[in-house]
C-alpha cells in the first residue's frame, strides 16, 4: 500500500473519531487540572487513544465484523453489549452530542438560530452525506481530515505560545491521572474503532493488491499503521488542548464546556476571528455525526430489523431519532450517556484484549473474563449509587 493513501486512511481515522468528546472534554480536562494537566493528559491519552487503538487493531483480527468480534464473549452477551454500544454511538449518545456542540459553535456568532431549527438543517446535511456508505471514509479522508488538522493545530499553536500559566490546583498527580483516565472513556472512541472499523478494514483492502486482500494479517497491520497514525494526531490535539486550556484556567472559569472551544479562540485570536474555532468545531462535530449515522443506520437496517426495510429507510429513522435526542442538550444527553459508558467501557477493553489474545496465543476464556468483568461493574456502580437507585425505585413505588 502506497504510504499516501495510509496515510489518508489514518486522516480518515482522525476525523471519525474526532467529535464533540474529543473536543469538551481535553479542554475541560486542561481547565480543571492546572499545573497537573500533565498527569491528567496522560491520564486522559491511556483510554482516549491507547485503548481505542488496540480496539482497532483486535476488530481487525475479525474483518471487521463487530458481531462476530462482540460475539466470541457469548451470543447473548455480545447482543446485548452491541445494543449498548450502538445506542451510545447513535441516536442516544455520540450522534445528537456532536450536533448539540455543533450548534454551541453556531450560536455563539448566530445567537437566533434556535436548537431545534440547526438540528434540522443538519439532519438534512447529514442524511445527504450518508445516502452512499461506501463514500464515507472517502469524504473522512480526503476532506473533513485535513480541514480539520489545520483549524485545530491553528487555535492549539496560539494557545501553547501564550503568555498566561496554568493555575495551581488541588488536584495531585494520581488523582489527576485518574481524573484523565476516567474523561478518556466519555470520548466514546474505543467503540467507534470497533464499529467504524467494517469501514477502515473495507477500505484498506480496497487499497490492497489483489493477492494480499485475504491476508488478516496484513489487513491488521495496515489496520495498525493507519491506526498509529490516527491515534498520534489525537494525542496531540489533546495535549494541546488541555495544555492551552490550562494556561487560560482563569478566564475559562464560568464557561459552559459546550463554549469552551469558542471562548479560547475568542481569547487568543479575537472576536473577529473568534470564527476559527467556531468553523472548526462544526466540521468536527458534523462529520463524525455523518459517520456516526452511517454506521447505526446500517445495523438498524442489517442486524436489529434483519435485512427487512432497506438502509435507505433506517437512515430516515436514524436521523429522526438524532433530531429528537439532540433537543435534549448537551447536559441531558450526558445524563443518559454516562452511566452505559461506566458500565460497558471495561468490559469492552477486556474484550479487545481477549480476542486479540485468542488469535494470537489461543486464549480461550473469552466468555468468562468478560461476563466476569460486566457483572462485577455492574455490582460495583450499583453499590456507588446505591442512594440514588433507592430514591429512584421508591419514586416509581411511590
Amino acid at each position: 500500500m502506497q504510504t499516501s493513501r495510509l496515510i489518508q486512511l489514518g486522516l480518515a481515522i482522525f476525523a471519525m473519531l474526532f467529535g464533540a468528546g474529543n473536543v469538551v472534554y481535553p479542554l475541560c480536562l486542561g481547565r480543571d487540572a492546572g499545573s497537573m494537566v500533565m498527569f491528567a493528559v496522560a491520564g486522559f491519552i491511556v483510554t482516549g487513544v491507547v485503548v481505542p487503538l488496540i480496539g482497532l487493531v483486535s476488530a481487525a483480527l475479525f474483518n471487521g465484523d463487530y458481531k462476530k468480534f462482540l460475539g466470541m464473549a457469548g451470543r447473548w452477551p455480545g447482543a446485548i453489549i452491541a445494543f449498548m454500544c450502538m445506542l451510545l454511538l447513535g441516536p442516544l449518545g455520540a450522534t445528537p452530542r456532536c450536533i448539540t456542540l455543533a450548534h454551541g459553535a453556531a450560536y455563539w456568532h448566530l445567537p437566533f438560530i434556535s436548537l431545534f431549527v440547526f438540528s434540522v438543517i443538519t439532519a438534512v446535511l447529514i442524511f445527504a452525506a450518508t445516502i452512499r456508505r461506501n463514500m464515507v471514509v472517502e469524504l473522512m479522508g480526503r476532506v473533513f481530515g485535513p480541514i480539520k488538522l489545520v483549524l485545530l493545530f491553528t487555535i492549539i499553536m496560539l494557545g501553547l505560545f501564550a503568555v498566561a500559566a496554568p493555575l495551581t490546583t488541588a488536584l495531585n498527580s494520581s488523582t489527576a491521572f485518574a481524573r484523565g483516565f476516567a474523561d478518556g472513556y466519555l470520548t466514546l472512541d474505543l467503540i467507534g474503532t470497533i464499529f467504524f472499523s467494517a469501514l477502515i478494514i473495507g477500505s484498506i483492502r480496497a487499497s490492497m493488491k489483489p493477492t494480499e486482500r485475504d491476508n488478516q494479517a496484513a489487513v491488521a497491520w495496515y489496520g495498525l499503521k493507519a491506526g498509529v497514525i490516527g491515534g498520534t494526531l489525537l494525542g496531540l490535539v489533546y495535549v494541546g488542548f488541555s495544555f492551552a486550556a490550562a494556561k487560560q484556567g482563569l478566564a475559562l472559569a464560568d464557561v459552559d464546556r459546550t463554549l469552551l472551544l469558542s471562548a479560547l479562540a475568542e481569547m487568543l485570536l479575537g472576536a473577529r476571528a473568534s470564527w476559527l474555532a467556531n468553523l472548526t468545531t462544526l466540521i468536527a462535530c458534523l462529520s463524525t455525526a455523518i459517520a456516526l449515522t452511517a454506521v447505526f443506520a446500517d445495523y438498524l437496517a442489517s442486524e436489529l430489523l434483519c435485512g427487512r426495510i432497506k438502509y435507505l429507510y433506517a437512515l430516515v429513522i436514524t436521523v429522526i431519532m438524532n433530531l429528537a435526542m439532540t433537543n435534549l442538550g448537551f447536559t441531558g444527553l450526558m445524563h443518559v450517556t454516562e452511566p452505559l459508558v461506566v458500565i460497558c467501557y471495561p468490559a469492552l477493553i477486556v474484550l479487545s484484549l481477549a480476542n486479540a489474545a485468542h488469535v494470537f496465543w489461543g486464549f480461550n476464556y473469552i466468555k468468562e473474563v468478560v461476563i466476569g468483568t460486566l457483572v462485577i461493574n455492574i455490582l460495583v456502580t450499583a453499590i456507588k449509587h446505591a442512594d440514588a437507585i433507592k430514591a429512584l425505585v421508591m419514586q416509581i413505588v411511590c
